[in-house]
């Protein structure tokens, strides 16, 4: 722990509260800048409603959720950093009204985001999760698998994200096709792509990547309907959040090997706790990480660093 939420030498505009774990650069960059740092990353949501208001800024990750009724208990509190990119976490709304300013750390996870991508799809065409449970539990039996040279990445969620994994893909020999909201002429050209609308995407996909942010309150964007668009025996790899998917109606795909598998590094609940989640996650086609898409060395140094100055600009701003 860095300083004491006892501590009343620093005024409120100085003193940040790090809710979740995050490398030390962000923290010691912080204090060298003559900030007050409380690092809390196991605090509860009852000590955070009852403390935040201490503070002038708040810094969080994936875990911690900043919803209406803890932002509106922050008397003082004016930036909330994510250290991260997305902020379904955060209420969005309920910070602008009080005029708490929101930022985060957008771009610098993409390259370890994009190599999972590329690693699940492989993992996926070539049942390596699925070989190495058989091999543990004494099945030494070869399977046959797929290539991904040849095949058409549908990637929903075209920005950043999804043009550096698409760019890996064109490498590997796939054909690209998009769908997004906004489309980027010049980035799909650079892939030699096109976009489709999304029941197009869908029906012409051989590995389709989720890669979409959304927004609290969002809904499925991929439900029972579009999942009876997708060609059978096709994959999906998902990075972004779980709930871009119905979760259900995805579990019977599989049953009924609608779809050839499905890799994901974001759960429903994490940890899993409901039990049509957990026998999705059990099937022999799924293979399941736990939320490690920023987790490397150097993904979360930049995350820090990109943090660390944006909110330093931001505490500038607000003195």
């Amino acid at each position: 722990m860095i300083g004491s939420v006892a501590d009343k030498k620093n005024p409120t505009a100085n003193r940040i509260l790090v809710c979740d774990t995050v490398d030390n650069l962000l923290l010691e960059g912080l204090k060298k800048k003559g900030h007050f740092v409380e690092y809390r990353p196991k605090i509860t949501r009852e000590e955070l409603q009852n403390d935040l208001g201490e503070f002038g800024a708040v810094v969080v990750r994936s875990r911690t959720k900043l919803d209406s009724s803890i932002i509106n208990s922050a008397g003082e509190l004016k930036i909330i950093a994510r250290a991260g990119i997305g902020t379904d976490n955060i209420d969005i709304d309920a910070a602008t009204q009080r005029g708490i300013e929101v930022i985060t750390a957008a771009g610098s996870s993409t390259q370890s985001v994009v190599e999972l991508n590329v690693a699940l799809a492989i993992d996926m065409a070539r049942k390596i999760s699925h070989l190495d449970r058989n091999i543990r539990a004494g099945n030494f039996k070869k399977e046959e698998g797929t290539e991904l040279r040849g095949k058409t990445a549908g990637i929903i969620g075209f920005g950043r994200i999804g043009y550096e994994t698409a760019m890996v893909l064109r490498a590997l020999g796939m054909n690209i096709i998009a769908y997004d909201v906004v489309e980027n002429t010049d980035a799909i050209n650079h892939v030699q792509g096109k976009y489709l609308s999304l029941n197009e995407l869908l029906g012409e996909a051989d590995f389709i990547f989720i890669l979409v942010t959304l927004n609290r309150g969002s809904k499925s964007l991929i439900g029972e309907k579009e999942l009876s668009l997708i060609r059978k025996g096709a994959f999906i790899v998902n990075t972004s959040r779980a709930e871009a998917i119905d979760g259900k109606a995805l579990l019977k795909s599989l049953e009924d090997a609608k779809i050839g598998g499905y890799a994901s590094d974001v759960l429903w609940n994490e940890p899993p706790k409901e039990e049509w989640e957990k026998k999705l996650i059990s099937m022999n086609n799924v293979v399941i990480t736990p939320h490690i898409g920023a987790q490397t060395a150097e993904a979360q140094k930049r995350v820090a660093q990109m943090t660390m100055e944006k909110l330093l600009k931001a505490l500038d701003g607000a003195a």
